[in-house]
């Protein structure tokens, strides 16, 4: 087994988790982690490490075998506020997600508030399902 799935199972094992909590806390397919873990898939892109090192709370380099399991000094890079709700991490780390990040982001330096933003959605929720106003027959 390559040096990055056998990190990756032994640490993900150490912390006590298995594969689907894995994924749930990093955004990270099942699959993948699956796939690195037994050597089907021998390396990954660098925003994937640092997923994984974020949900295992450990250093992205830990993965190289040149550290030992211990929650990182540094964020190396890969933030994760203490302040975000862990049900959102996943879903921020999504790829699909981003577009949605990116309206929260414009809205934000626009000087929307989230309450406004909030506002607005429900607004558009509710045109979007009300039956289409009667043509005028005039």
């Amino acid at each position: 087994m390559p040096e990055l799935g056998k990190r990756l199972k032994e640490i993900r094992l150490t912390k006590g988790l298995s594969a689907k909590e894995l994924s749930h806390r990093s955004g990270i397919a099942r699959s993948l982690i699956s796939q690195l873990e037994t050597g089907k898939r021998q390396s990954t892109g660098i925003d994937t490490i640092c997923r994984l090192a974020l949900a295992l709370e450990v250093s992205p380099t830990v993965f190289l075998g040149s550290e030992s399991i211990q929650a990182p000094t540094s964020n190396y890079g890969c933030s994760k506020n203490s302040h975000y709700n862990e049900d959102l991490f996943p879903f921020m780390v999504k790829e699909e997600n981003q577009p949605f990040l990116r309206l929260a982001q414009k809205a934000e330096k626009a000087g929307l508030s989230p309450d406004l933003l909030e506002e607005l959605l429900d607004i558009i929720v509710k045109l979007r399902s009300a039956p289409p106003c009667p043509k005028d027959s005039n």
